[in-house]
């Protein structure tokens, strides 16, 4: 800390703010515009990793949000009540169960992916080509170096939905990804395509 100088500590404290900004503020504000229903973020999150179309089980899900199977039980009881999801029986095996998204869960990812689509253009208009790519540049090293010591970014990486292709920044430094591999395969390809209807994926 003794070391860090003055331009490193306000440089810090705006990552940490731009952090909030993003995570907490805009994602907020984008979740109340995209549905009227009160999710919360767990709940939210519990639809984002089912629209990467995988096998989860409620202890996958108590897993990846790294919360207890008691309280995952709690959050789905309510998004099956909400029709957002559904508890399906495995094909030969009816004594496990499988969490699947309904309609009414991929039209609220939908509507976010809209809403948060149009805003980054908004914020991305005020930027040259120039300064994007070094913007990007600049991201991609703080989120690098940022995971170079954590262990643990199974739903990190979920969360864009497999919209980065082929430089998911996350697997790039992690070597990993937790995209089920035939979504994952398809998503790179419509990611090097340029393709731009992603469907129900966020982020």
């Amino acid at each position: 800390m003794k070391n860090m100088t003055i331009l490193d500590r306000e440089l810090g404290q705006n990552i940490k703010i731009m952090a909030q900004v993003i995570g907490d503020i805009c994602h907020r504000s984008t979740l109340v515009s995209a549905t009227p229903i009160n999710l919360t973020s767990n709940q939210f999150t519990i639809l984002q990793v089912l629209s990467t179309g995988g096998d989860f089980q409620i202890s996958d899900l108590a897993r990846l949000l790294d919360i207890s199977n008691a309280a995952i039980s709690k959050n789905i009881d309510r998004l099956e009540l909400l029709k957002l999801v559904a508890r399906q029986t495995k094909p030969g095996d009816r004594r496990s169960l499988d969490i699947i998204l309904l309609d009414g869960g991929i039209e609220i990812l939908r509507n976010y992916d809209q809403i948060h689509a149009t805003k980054q253009e908004l914020l991305l208009e005020q930027f040259s080509d120039p300064e994007k790519r070094a913007l990007l540049d600049l991201v991609k090293k703080v989120v690098i170096y940022t995971l170079a010591g954590e262990q643990d970014t199974e739903l990190l990486c979920l969360q864009c939905g497999g919209s980065c292709g082929d430089n998911c920044v996350i697997e790039s430094c992690k070597g990993l990804c937790a995209m089920p591999d035939k979504k994952k395969a398809r998503q790179s390809a419509e990611a090097r395509q340029g393709s731009p209807d992603r469907g129900p994926d966020v982020k």
